[in-house]
C-alpha cells in the first residue's frame, strides 16, 4: 500500500517543493506541504490519456488495441523532474530556488455573516484596476505597496484597505465589479450558492437524479462537457450490492435459474435487501 505523498517523497517532488529559506521561527517553510496528493491525480490523467491514445490508434488501424499500457504513480512522478534527475550534480544548481509569490492573492471578508469574495492581482496594471475600483488610486502609488509586492509577500496593511472596501459589498458585487475592471476575482460559493449559479445552470451542468435509497431527487452531474452531437449520457444511481446478481448469472455465466437461487440459499451470491 502506497499514498501519494509517500511517492512525492521517494520521487523528490517533496524536496522541489520545499524551501530553503527557514522560517525565522525555525519552523518549516510556509511553502513546505507535506499532504498532496499529486501523484494520484497525475496517474489518474496520464491513464485516461493513454486509453483515447489507444482508442484512436484502434481506429486508424482498423485493428484491435494491442496496446497494454502500464501507469504508476512513482515513474509519471519522476517523469516530471526530469531535469533534475537527469543531469544530478552536472546540474547546478540542480533544485531549483523558490521564492514567495509576489502577486496579491487573499480571501476577503465581504458584507453578511461569514461572507467572502477571493481576489488575486498579479500584475502591476491589475493592482492599479484594482485600487480604482476600490477608489483609492492613491494606494496605485504607495511605494510601499509596490516595494512589497515586488520583494514577496504582502506588505502590512495592503489586506486590510482591500478588506474594508470588500466589508461593503456582498461577495457577488465585489466580485463582478473587479472582474469588470480586469481583476480575477470570484465569490466563495456554497453547496446550495452552486445550483443557483448562473453560468452553471446555463450550461445544464446539473439534473435531479432519483436514488432508491433516498426520498427526494438530488443533483447531480450531467457530464464534464456539453457536446453539439452527442446526446446526453444516461443518468443513473450506481447499482446497490447485488443488484445485478441475477442478470450477470444468467447472462455471463449461463447458470440456470436454480442454480443462481440455490446459491442465494446458501448466501453464496446476494441481492439488495428487501428484494425477493
Amino acid at each position: 500500500m502506497g499514498y501519494g505523498p509517500l511517492v512525492r517523497a521517494t520521487t523528490g517532488v517533496t524536496r522541489l517543493w520545499t524551501s530553503d529559506e527557514a522560517a525565522p521561527d525555525g519552523a518549516r517553510h510556509a511553502f513546505y506541504d507535506a499532504t498532496t496528493i499529486f501523484p494520484d491525480h497525475v496517474v489518474g490523467r496520464v491513464t485516461a490519456v493513454a486509453a483515447l491514445a489507444a482508442l484512436i490508434r484502434r481506429d486508424r488501424t482498423a485493428g484491435d488495441l494491442g496496446e497494454p499500457t502500464c501507469t504508476s504513480p512513482r515513474p509519471r512522478s519522476s517523469s516530471t523532474n526530469s531535469t533534475p534527475c537527469s543531469c544530478g550534480p552536472r546540474c547546478s544548481p540542480a533544485v531549483p530556488e523558490i521564492r514567495d509569490d509576489t502577486s496579491v492573492h487573499a480571501v476577503y471578508p465581504c458584507a453578511g455573516d461569514d461572507e467572502w469574495c477571493v481576489i488575486s492581482v498579479g500584475s502591476d496594471d491589475e493592482w492599479r484596476w484594482l485600487t480604482t475600483v476600490m477608489d483609492r488610486p492613491e494606494l496605485s502609488d504607495d511605494a510601499r505597496f509596490a516595494t512589497g509586492r515586488v520583494a514577496g509577500g504582502q506588505p502590512p496593511g495592503l489586506v486590510e484597505r482591500v478588506s474594508a472596501w470588500t466589508r461593503a459589498r456582498t461577495p457577488l458585487q465585489a466580485a463582478e465589479a473587479l472582474q469588470s475592471a480586469g481583476v480575477a476575482a470570484g465569490p466563495m460559493n456554497r453547496p446550495p450558492d452552486i445550483l443557483e449559479d448562473p453560468q452553471l445552470v446555463e450550461r445544464k451542468l446539473l439534473r435531479d437524479m432519483a436514488h432508491p435509497l433516498i426520498d427526494q431527487p438530488m443533483p447531480a452531474e450531467t457530464g464534464p462537457a456539453p457536446f453539439r452531437h452527442i446526446p446526453t449520457a444516461p443518468l443513473r444511481p450506481a447499482p446497490l450490492p447485488g443488484q445485478d446478481t441475477r442478470d450477470i448469472c444468467r447472462r455471463l455465466l449461463g447458470m440456470s435459474s436454480a442454480d443462481t437461487e440455490r446459491l442465494m440459499t446458501d448466501r453464496v451470491l446476494f441481492e439488495p435487501a428487501g428484494r425477493a
